[in-house]
């Protein structure tokens, strides 16, 4: 535990008795100290983005990259480790954002220095190591030392650590200067279960007698087990960390951390570059720009770290905030908004050397700074406008007028309407949930919130929602989650007492290459449980088919849904007569559950029993496909990074499914593009043709620090051991971790097919392929499209919407309908609304002469007839487009068909749609009898209106009416009855030529 006074006046800190030493000559006397006298190896600092442990966000401690080590999970690289670790403590337990800049020994980037045993030296070899460095090439005097060591502890039962303390003793360390103390100080816990054990801490006293804690050595020697007691661990460990920046204060005589070269440069950066007074190095009351300064400078660092290792503001909302923090803080306190680019440079100028990630990434990082930047600047600008409003119906938000997210106004009424509602003090957990996952609102801000409104959280019911929702896609979250869930608990503890306590799940990758075809072999095993449709545990059934079972095996070659695949189906073949169809796989604390139904050939020997051996036939098909996909995503991926070179590129996630596969990617810079996307396209089918191998390779997290550019997924936790890297040789080159499985070949994809993106052009899109003969069906679909089009002008109209239609419903069949068409599905999809539309205009031509021929001979049969007028219903409409009926009903588009006939109703219904139109001629116009007023007579029948007139036409002699949607049932009623009044109007009020009014000049 770390001891430490408040930092004191500057001239009362400053110790002229230790000589200043640089931070890289800290650093590198450190790590020479242990490889050349101790004989260590150094090794790399991990990435601060934690691949292999969902407890913390970030790498939090020196030792989080040797924590499978210790759990015994993997081998040690060696027996003797030293390294620098980058350390990042922000979100989860270890949160120390909102101290940082208060004080001056607090950050959110720091990095702890440590040497490592595993199961070689212990405490007397690591306590005189550590004193004699001190001592010797960093010349600290031993009187300005305290050690505190391990003084026992009732309540775990152990007792005091009197082996340490008789070591220290020893080496020389006075009585005064040694301290005992309980578990609370001086016992180092992993978690709530785990390697445990004893620690003794190396404290500097300080002039005034203030402590600061420089290093910390832990003796790995006992296990906290589940029930909470503690053993003894058969190997022990030693585990040390000092921190460099707190070391630095010292050895350079300065009051604190950000008095040091470490932050120094940075702060007078902020001086040069900004329009305030210079930093004072004040703290407390009245020192509201000092800590601005500290905080910034702080800042910089862990965003400049950040970014070079991959944790991205789009993928990681850590990031995100605190980068939005230095904005603000660039903006608004310093008056300069590139400050955080700036900074990057001297973070560079300080780190660089000892990670050189921080140069390989510059351009990367400024991109992604700037972009964050003009992001921040226009969600300033949008929330200014929706503050004011807000403020006004709840006045004391403006205690929390810091906070900037872009759903905080919505968010905070929704809250503030809930709570009224149910008048409760304790803001229920689906409305902190919503709060969080669809407002965007960080846990931190909804405590604020809670506690400007005096309430309280129910965290326990968020903390369910959260984790539930984190894993609501996956098949064991939903059987869990079911009423059976606490009985697949009881058989995982079951199995575990008669010593299985995981399934082998490693035959998942085994199949045969050979004659270019690949091939799976059945898996024979024993079958170790049986569990019914209700999750009660058989030792012994006689199965019943058409009814849910859940088998467990001792090894499995089926794959159960993880890192984004779907998992297998298929058979286990129990006895001859007895097989059980697989159609679900999952996965529940490293055992894997078969769900599916018996199938039952004969009624001898019905049983099956625990004990059994099985044989495993997985469905071929649907395998193969599904590698070809994950295969295509890994391609898919390494594409789009090499037609994107200057873009920064990062994967959120993946789908991949025997149908199909998809990429989510996160994008700054140049955005993805129809041409981006069918270059990738390109280069993909370039690897397929070079047929190149697939490789995999198993890996431990320590022997993954050595290899260099894979890639992973931000946020996804690996495990410790059994990590596979699969990687592809040019010509598309990549290199992955990944649990998925995999083709032999890049040529076993036959082909991949790009058939639609989501948000093309966005910073996130989503891109959708097909591999396999999925992607060479849909491609024998485009070659019938251009076909088609070839012999459009000879072929059928009905013939070419027949072929249309049924080309587009294989296509949306094999490409479904998520995001925009793309490529030649795009293309495809033009070409056939194109043919579409010119066999309906043939058509329509044809359907044109025959309804002027039925209208021609309409007027006809009304003129021999005796009658002066002709209210017709166009029989032929029913075959055309309304579009088209109406132009023919109207006369457009050519000589008017029936401008000879005298007055003229027609009426047609096309697709559902009743028009009508009414023409008079001139000279039968009266005050009584026009087009308008003859026609708006049939108009409440249809419930419609009268078209307003055009510049060709007047009312007077030439009206139209309203598209009508009508019932096909009722139509045929409707027309008889618009007919009828049709004609008693014409008939009342059509005159005689010599009786007449000529209107015409009115």
């Amino acid at each position: 535990m770390m001891l430490r006074g408040q930092v004191l006046n500057r001239s009362v800190r400053k110790n002229t008795q230790i000589r200043m030493k640089s931070s890289g000559f800290i650093r590198s006397s450190f790590i020479d100290y242990f490889v050349n006298k101790h004989g260590h190896k150094n090794i790399k600092s991990s990435s601060v983005v934690s691949l292999c442990d969902r407890t913390v966000p970030f790498v939090n401690a020196g030792m989080n990259q040797f924590k499978g080590i210790f759990l015994g999970l993997a081998n040690a690289p060696c027996p003797r480790v030293v390294n620098s670790q980058k350390c990042v403590r922000v979100g989860g337990k270890h949160n120390d954002l909102d101290l940082v800049g208060t004080d001056g020994h607090h950050h959110t980037f720091f990095e702890m220095l440590g040497n490592w045993s595993f199961n070689n030296y212990y405490k007397k070899e690591a306590c005189q190591m550590a004193w004699d460095l001190l001592l010797g090439p960093y010349r600290m005097k031993p009187e300005s030392l305290l050690v505190t060591y391990f003084s026992g502890d009732a309540v775990i039962g152990l007792q005091e650590d009197k082996e340490c303390r008789d070591i220290w003793k020893k080496i020389g360390v006075p009585q005064n200067r040694l301290k005992g103390h309980g578990a609370r100080d001086n016992f180092w816990e992993m978690g709530p279960s785990g390697p445990c054990g004893p620690c003794t801490e190396i404290h500097y006293i300080h002039p005034d007698g203030s402590l600061t804690e420089i290093w910390n050595l832990v003796f790995i020697q006992c296990n906290r087990e589940v029930d909470g007691s503690v053993t003894a661990l058969r190997h022990h460990h030693v585990d040390t960390g000092l921190g460099l920046e707190r070391l630095a204060a010292v050895l350079q005589g300065v009051p604190s951390n950000y008095d040091t070269d470490l932050f120094r440069p940075l702060i007078k950066t902020i001086e040069k570059s900004a329009k305030v007074p210079v930093y004072e190095g004040r703290f407390g009351e009245g020192a509201e720009l000092d800590t601005s300064y500290r905080r910034l400078a702080d800042h910089a660092r862990l965003l400049a770290i950040c970014l070079a290792d991959g944790a991205l503001p789009s993928t990681n909302l850590n990031v995100k905030q605190i980068m939005r923090r230095s904005f603000k803080l660039s903006t608004d306190v310093f008056k300069n908004q590139n400050l955080v680019n700036i900074l990057y440079d001297e973070v560079v100028s300080t780190l660089g050397d000892t990670y050189p990630e921080l140069i390989a990434k510059e351009r990367e990082a400024k991109l992604i700074i700037e972009q964050e930047k003009e992001n921040y600047t226009k969600l300033r600008a949008d929330l200014a406008k929706k503050w004011k409003n807000l403020a006004k119906r709840y006045p004391e938000v403006e205690a929390l007028s810091d906070i900037e997210i872009s759903g905080f106004a919505l968010g905070y009424e929704e809250f503030k309407e809930t709570m009224t509602k149910i008048n409760s003090k304790v803001i229920p957990g689906d409305l902190v949930f919503k709060m969080y996952d669809t407002h965007g609102f960080q846990e931190d801000v909804i405590e604020r919130i809670a506690k400007l409104n005096n309430m309280e959280i129910d965290k326990k019911e968020f903390w369910k929602l959260l984790t539930n929702h984190k894993l609501r896609h996956k098949t064991a979250f939903k059987e869990q989650t079911s009423k059976n869930g606490i009985k697949f608990d009881k058989a995982v503890e079951k199995l575990a007492e008669s010593g299985i306590r995981h399934t082998n799940d490693l035959p998942k990758y085994d199949f045969m290459y050979s004659d270019n075809k690949v091939t799976f072999r059945p898996l024979k095993t024993k079958l170790v449980g049986i569990l019914n449709e209700d999750g009660e545990w058989l030792d012994f059934s006689e199965p019943c088919e058409n009814r849910p079972y859940y088998l467990v095996t001792e090894s499995t070659n089926f794959y159960c849904e993880e890192g984004g695949q779907a998992a297998d189906d298929g058979v286990v073949r129990i006895r001859e007569n007895i097989g059980f169809n697989v159609h679900s796989v999952f996965k529940i604390r490293g055992i894997i559950f078969h769900k599916g139904e018996f199938s039952l050939k004969s009624a001898d020997n019905m049983y099956v029993s625990i004990g059994l051996d099985v044989s495993m036939a997985i469905n071929r098909e649907k395998r193969l496909s599904t590698m070809r996909n994950h295969t295509g995503v890994h391609l898919l991926n390494a594409a789009v990074r090499k037609v994107l070179p200057d873009s920064v590129i990062s994967q959120t996630g993946s789908s991949v499914t025997d149908r199909g596969l998809s990429l989510s990617l996160s994008i700054y810079g140049e955005k993805l593009s129809p041409r981006a996307v069918e270059d990738a396209q390109e280069l993909i089918s370039s690897s397929i043709s070079a047929n190149v191998p697939i490789l995999s390779r198993t890996l431990s997290t320590t022997e993954l620090s050595g290899e260099a550019d894979i890639l992973t997924v931000p946020g996804e936790v690996y495990p410790e051991t059994g990590l596979r890297m699969v990687s592809c040789p040019q010509p598309l080159a990549s290199k992955e971790l990944c649990c998925g499985t995999h083709v032999p070949s890049t040529g076993e994809l036959q082909s991949l097919l790009v058939t639609s993106v989501r948000a093309m052009g966005s910073r996130s899109p989503t891109i959708y392929a097909l591999t396999g003969s999925a992607a060479m069906q849909a491609r024998e679909l485009f070659c019938r499209v251009q076909k088609l089009a070839e012999v459009i002008e000879l072929a059928e109209p009905s013939r070419v919407d027949e072929e249309v239609a049924s080309i587009r419903h294989q296509l949306k069949d094999l490409c479904g309908s998520s995001g925009t068409p793309a490529g030649d599905y795009h293309r495809s999809l033009q070409l056939m609304d194109h043919l579409k539309k010119a066999a309906a205009n043939r058509n329509d031509a044809a359907l044109l002469d025959i309804a002027r021929t039925e209208i021609d001979e309409a007027c006809s049969e009304a003129q021999r007839s005796g009658r002066r007028f002709t209210v017709h219903f166009l029989r032929c409409s029913y075959l055309m487009r309304s579009d088209a009926a109406r132009s023919v009903l109207a006369g457009r588009g050519s000589a008017d068909p029936h401008n000879s006939w005298g007055p003229v109703m027609l009426i047609g219904c096309a697709g559902g749609v009743v028009i009508a139109t009414a023409k008079v001629p001139q000279e039968l116009v009266t005050s009584s009898f026009t087009a308008d007023k003859w026609l708006s007579c049939i108009l409440p029948i249809f419930e419609a209106t009268v078209l307003p007139p055009t510049e060709q036409f007047s009312t007077l002699t030439h009206a139209e009416m309203s598209a009508t949607k009508v019932s096909l049932i009722n139509c045929e009623q409707m027309v008889q009855d618009a007919m009828r009044v049709a004609i008693k109007y014409a008939q009342a009020h059509l005159k005689d030529d010599e009786r007449k009014t000529d209107i015409r000049h009115n």
